[in-house]
């Protein structure tokens, strides 16, 4: 018979899940989370049987619609805080009598319902148990759907596009339901999960199959035991035994021989959940003879030409966790051996004194475990306060560390930015008393040079001699720069000083001319303008190459000048000679 499950939890940040890595699981697929910059990859996960996003009516009205990944991730974009409820889950079983569509069917409608009364967006994915899970002893009646729901509910914005707005009334704390007028969230748990067992009954009594409650145990007169927790510990210790024990039977199969699989669990917590299994079978099948509905459907079944063994629950299906049973193949086996071993020990059904005696155990067992998860606890949390005490420290050192390498860092920065700001120091003054040597050692010589008819007196003399002067400081701190010890930064200093001079140059040859224009006798302006147009030539076929393309278009500009006013004067002297 069908089983009831409806159960929720939140999906949440503070406990290190992602909606994109959570989606990506249930439904199989492939999903690119771009708030953590992951791809999570489970396409080739079994057991995924569909997966469908699934919108509120209204929005399917309005002819929405959004991909998997763009709604996971909106999901997560829309919360801020780190550690922010990104989906709500819902798990439901559904019913192993019905068909693949018919589950499908069943599901589907039931998320539909929760898509519209909260105006959020779905994502429907149905399970089935894959063939290994079956092997390690998983029930195959085992289907279920996961249901991812968003935590906010889903308009349509601009453009035709989907957006999360305001939390759904799920999430909302009692206080705030309260405010609202709804009731506490605990009664609508409560009513979800009573709406999934009218949905599901309604397609159970449509194929006249036994119907599921949603009430506990407890409430429907059941007199049902809880196990207790296995652990992975524990869960692992019975799976390997498990494991161990079907090599068994295959090894003795393939030598012609039989191996009676041993069934006994592995550990105690295994021995007690085993007990109290046998205990819930019984309290079960007695439940069974009380209840005429299900008398009534197993007479139902009986007719129909079903075995009976169909409605009776598993021990699994009733009390929880199983230690793993035998696969089909070695269920054959250990049924051939106890067939050809009829002198082999039977499994007596327990006594009324061997379960109370169970329970008693199962009872010191709890406490024992009980007293040992406390130590376990306690001893965890001084471990982790010593962790963080370390952790603490390490991080301490490291910062203390960062500090002093920062801190040598910024000394040594200090000094080589002191030492360089000397040597520039050291470099200019160097520069300075070279530069003041080359040009005392120039202007002694052009004290004593005598250009033939030129008065060095006069403006038009001194611009002449300034210009024939700066041609020779060229020559000179073209050799500074060449030589091997000039440093760099005075190498660039007599660039600059060079670039300075061929301005000067431009500047006196202009002054000259300008001069030589006043000079009242024709033959002085003649030999002025002779003796400037010598110099400056000199001084572009020395140094041209040196300047910019500025300087020498000034240059340049200055030599049309000089060159025009000498013709004009010659023309004049031409023109006086003929008359």
């Amino acid at each position: 018979m069908a089983i009831f499950i409806a159960s929720t939890k939140p999906i949440s940040r503070s406990n290190g899940q992602s909606a994109v890595a959570s989606a990506s699981y249930r439904a199989g697929c492939e999903l690119e989370d771009k708030r953590y910059g992951k791809t999570h990859d489970y396409s080739k996960r079994h057991g995924v049987m569909s997966a469908d996003i699934i919108l509120p009516s209204a929005l399917k009205e309005q002819g929405a619609s959004i991909e998997r990944s763009e709604l996971w991730n909106l999901a997560e974009e829309s919360e801020t805080r780190k550690n922010s409820r990104v989906a709500r889950e819902w798990i439901i079983n559904l019913p192993h009598e019905l068909d693949e569509n018919t589950r499908k069917e069943l599901a589907h409608k039931f998320t539909q319902s929760l898509a519209d009364k909260f105006g959020v967006i779905a994502d429907c994915a149905i399970h089935k148990p894959t063939a290994r899970e079956i092997e390690r002893g998983a029930d195959a009646r085992n289907f279920h759907a996961h249901i991812m729901l968003t935590t906010r509910k889903a308009e349509l914005g601009e453009k035709g596009k989907i957006t999360l707005t305001d939390k759904s009334d799920c999430e909302l704390s009692d206080t705030q339901r309260k405010a609202k007028g709804l009731s506490r969230a605990k009664t609508e748990v409560t009513e979800i999960r009573e709406l999934w067992e009218c949905i599901a009954n309604e397609k159970l009594a449509e194929y006249n199959h036994d119907l599921i409650d949603s009430r506990s145990y407890a409430a429907q007169g059941i007199d049902i035991t809880p196990q207790d927790k296995m652990g992975s510990v524990a869960t692992k210790l019975e799976r390997d035994k498990y494991e161990r024990e079907l090599k068994k039977a295959e090894q003795a199969a393939k030598q012609g021989k039989v191996y009676e699989i041993d069934e006994t669990p592995a550990t105690i917590r295994g021995e007690v959940n085993r007990l109290i299994a046998q205990r819930n079978s019984e309290a079960w099948s007695a439940q069974l003879t009380d209840n005429q509905k299900m008398n009534d459907a197993a007479d139902a079944i009986i007719i129909n030409g079903h075995d009976i063994k169909q409605t009776t629950p598993s021990p699994q299906m009733i009390g929880g966790d199983q230690p793993p049973k035998p696969s089909t193949k070695a269920a054959a086996v250990d049924e051939t051996t106890k067939a050809s071993t009829p002198d082999a020990p039977k499994r007596k059904a327990p006594s009324p004194t061997d379960i109370a005696a169970a329970m008693a155990l199962a009872m010191n067992v709890r406490k024992e475990l009980a007293d040992d998860e406390k130590q376990k606890e306690i001893a965890l949390e001084q471990q982790r306060q010593r962790e963080i005490a370390e952790q603490n420290r390490r991080e301490q050192a490291e910062r203390e560390r960062i500090e002093q390498q920062r801190a040598d860092r910024e000394r040594a920065q200090q000094q080589e930015r002191q030492a360089q700001a000397e040597r520039l120091e050291r470099e200019n003054k160097q520069f300075t008393a070279d530069k003041k040597q080359m040009y005392g050692s120039v202007l002694a010589h052009a004290a004593d040079k005598d250009i033939r008819g030129v008065d060095k007196t006069k403006p038009a003399g001194t611009a002449i001699l300034a210009i024939s002067a700066a041609n020779e400081v060229m020559h000179k701190l073209n050799d500074y720069i060449n030589e091997l010890r000039t440093t760099q930064t005075q190498r660039e200093l007599a660039e600059v000083e060079r670039s300075n001079l061929t301005d000067l140059v431009s500047d006196k040859s202009k002054q000259a001319l300008s001069e030589i224009k006043n000079l009242y006798r024709t033959d002085d302006r003649k030999t002025h303008t002779e003796a400037l147009q010598t110099a400056l030539n000199d001084f572009v076929g020395n140094h041209s190459k040196t300047a910019d393309k500025t300087q020498q278009q000034a240059l340049q500009s200055a030599q049309r000048d000089v060159t025009s006013f000498s013709n004009e004067i010659n023309r004049s002297r031409g023109f006086g000679m003929g008359m």
